[in-house]
């Protein structure tokens, strides 16, 4: 039977249609329009505000803060470079002590390197992982500024990993004062206190120069095998060519990890600068400048590419 055909149907669909049609003519009635354009103005000012509010550079901060903090990666790679540095670092002072070292508590510096490469592991990951599993669309989606988006993800990442070299040395301090004393060095002696800080700025920059590649290769194998490749490998095939070219050996000097001592030995207790004919032959503000450079010159190009390119 046909709902079209049965009077009372019919009699209720026109009641509706009746009672649909007013608020249908109202709503597309010139007074209702102009009272829709005068409200919209203020509507989008609202929105406008609100959408304001809630991308200020704080609340990026604070989310991508968030955003490291609860990956298993971040804690796992932070707890192997604690290990290693202040382990290391531990066991030379010890060690060094034993044997009558007079200054072996600048040894406490021995096993940064190795902390860098896992920072830099670190860094590489607070990135490409976004790329690898979709997320950066969704934090572009909240934080359409691109700007603002990659100076709060290194912000957050270079605080974070200050932290963990400062805190390095202070552990290697805590273990290698329980066994030889006033011979693992002073907090209260600038020269250790430059450790501190130094060790905390070389990690914050081995941190940003793996960001800056990660940004640009957008692949956790690409970032994490050049960063390798800059930090320990190139030097292997440089060091052996060194011995038939000297120009090589001048290159050698330009390698970020070659360069860290300028930054995580500030008051230059153990590697000295300005040395004729050696790998350090820069001096010690020049050889912390090239550090500098290894992480501020790939962040600004990530910034440039970041900023033109989808994600």
């Amino acid at each position: 039977m046909s709902a079209a055909a049965t009077p009372m149907n019919h009699t209720f669909l026109s009641s509706m249609e009746s009672s649909m049609e007013p608020d249908m003519t109202t709503s597309q009635s010139p007074a209702r329009l102009s009272s829709r354009s005068r409200r919209a103005p203020g509507a989008r000012a609202a929105t406008s505000s609100s959408g304001a509010a809630g991308q200020t550079f704080l609340r990026t901060l604070r989310s991508e803060w968030i955003k490291l903090r609860t990956l298993r990666s971040t804690w796992i790679t932070a707890f192997i470079a604690i290990l290693l540095a202040s382990g290391l670092g531990a066991a030379f002072v010890i060690g060094l002590r034993s044997q009558g070292g007079a200054e072996s508590w600048g040894y406490v510096l021995a096993g940064i390197p190795f902390g860098q490469i896992v920072v830099a592991v670190l860094g590489a990951l607070a990135i490409t992982g976004e790329y690898s599993s979709g997320q950066i669309r969704s934090s572009l989606a909240a934080v359409p500024n691109r700007w603002r988006l990659l100076v709060a993800k290194a912000s957050v990442l270079a605080l974070f990993s200050f932290v963990l070299g400062a805190l390095s040395i202070l552990i290697a301090w805590i273990v290698s004062a329980a066994f030889v004393g006033e011979a693992a060095g002073s907090l209260t002696d600038t020269a250790f206190l430059g450790f501190v800080w130094g060790t905390g700025l070389t990690y914050a920059g081995t941190a940003l120069l793996a960001m800056g590649l990660g940004f640009l290769m957008r692949s956790t194998a690409g970032a994490i095998t050049t960063v390798f490749t800059l930090l320990f490998v190139i030097d292997i095939p440089l060091n052996i060519a060194a011995l038939k070219w000297d120009w090589v050996s001048t290159l050698r000097t330009f390698e970020p990890l070659n360069l860290a001592p300028a930054v995580y030995d500030p008051f230059e207790v153990i590697t000295r600068w300005g040395q004729p004919d050696t790998i350090t032959f820069l001096e010690h503000w020049q050889a912390a400048l090239g550090f500098a450079l290894w992480a501020v010159v790939p962040m600004v190009l990530a910034a440039v590419v970041f900023s033109r390119r989808d994600a």
